[in-house]
């Protein structure tokens, strides 16, 4: 929505839906009690929602699942999310008489929001910032079916586009749920693409320093280390789909010059930046002014060559997303917060995609994503 959505890498086949394989299996991390789930969504481009199940997301192996079709309707239903008290049961459902969501979606990105609200008993769909039904007497949520659990995919592809994910352990309140639908939230993290392997791994890695990008913040700053001194190439660039408009990512760089054998690229790079990585971190201040749009997406990628050896080292892709900060704005702490924007990080080994926007915050002592 704000500089892309989550997409499939060109690793992947088919290419053109966004699945997002989280690692987080509820099987083994359950989540009992509060919790607010976020997100937008439309209609991909030249994609038909049909009659059959949509699924926008789930965890395959246990059945937690939301869907829209069958028993939704135009709606939407998610199955297995509480222990008791839903409509019915354990399924928390927006009746199609409620909103249609999918002419909604139909018709450009709508924000859906799901709150449960362990202390007040209570679970609330939010559309576009806005409560449109709420249960009483529901006691939280309660995920414990068998993962990994999936954006963007449950036993089929998704016809949908999703952005902004959202996920927190902890119950927003209305005025929350209304800025993350008004707002792009600033975050910013590495990504592999699902890459098989990449030269050098490690060798060279960009992180970032002085807080998250979020707009003002005129401390923001990348920065390049080097695990031996090496001079560095920063490519930089707002596409992490296509390189020069027309050359599908990631791809390995051999055939752009033979030092490159082994090395994924994987950002366009109509800008590039270098310099030299003697010993700690090599800092490259990028002040974001107050007047710089949400939204703005840049994505990075360092190549470092040994200025003994020669041996070329290729870093993961880093993402950095301008933005606003709900959760700071409000005064909370972020440490039960999970965002799944537009790709994902993981320490597991499912990381099949790429993004525009990352936010890694830790969950049960794992980092899982943005």
């Amino acid at each position: 929505m704000f500089g892309g959505c989550l997409a499939g890498g060109a690793n992947l086949a088919p290419t053109y839906y966004n699945r997002v394989i989280t690692g987080w299996n509820p099987g083994t991390q359950p989540i009992v009690g509060s919790l607010t789930m976020a997100w937008f969504m439309k209609l991909r481009s030249g994609a038909s929602v049909g009659t059959t199940l949509c699924y926008i997301m789930g965890a395959p192996s246990g059945g937690f699942r939301l869907f829209t079709n069958g028993v939704a309707g135009t709606g939407l239903y998610q199955r297995e999310i509480v222990p008791s008290g839903g409509n019915p049961l354990r399924d928390f459902v927006l009746p199609a008489a409620t909103t249609n969501v999918q002419a909604l979606a139909a018709a450009g990105w709508v924000h859906i929001a799901m709150v449960f609200d362990s202390t007040a008993q209570t679970a609330n769909w939010y559309v576009n910032g806005s409560s449109v039904l709420q249960l009483n007497g529901v006691p939280g949520a309660s995920i414990t079916l068998a993962g990994p659990f999936q954006v963007g995919y449950y036993s089929s592809p998704s016809a949908y586009d999703i952005d902004e994910f959202f996920m927190s352990l902890r119950a927003l309140s209305a005025a929350e749920v209304l800025v993350l639908s008004l707002s792009q939230r600033a975050g910013d993290g590495d990504y592999t693409s699902g890459i098989p392997s990449q030269c050098g791994a490690g060798n060279v890695v960009v992180a970032s320093s002085g807080g998250p990008p979020t707009i003002g913040n005129l401390g923001y700053a990348l920065t390049v280390t080097a695990t031996t001194p090496s001079i560095y190439l920063l490519l930089a660039g707002f596409d992490r789909c296509l390189f020069g408009g027309a050359i599908p990512l990631p791809f390995d760089g051999t055939p752009i010059l033979p030092l490159l054998n082994g090395c994924w690229v994987l950002t366009d790079a109509p800008v590039l930046f270098n310099g030299t990585a003697l010993g700690g971190p090599e800092t490259i201040p990028l002040p974001i002014a107050a007047t710089v749009g949400p939204g703005t997406a840049i994505y990075w990628q360092a190549l470092g060559i040994d200025i003994t050896t020669f041996a070329s080292s290729m870093s993961n892709g880093f993402a950095t997303s301008i933005g606003t900060d709900p959760a700071r704005l409000t005064g909370h702490a972020q440490q039960a917060d999970l965002h799944f924007l537009e790709i994902e990080k993981s320490q597991d080994a499912f990381e099949p995609l790429t993004t525009s926007r990352l936010y890694l915050e830790r969950f049960f002592g794992l980092w899982i994503f943005t």
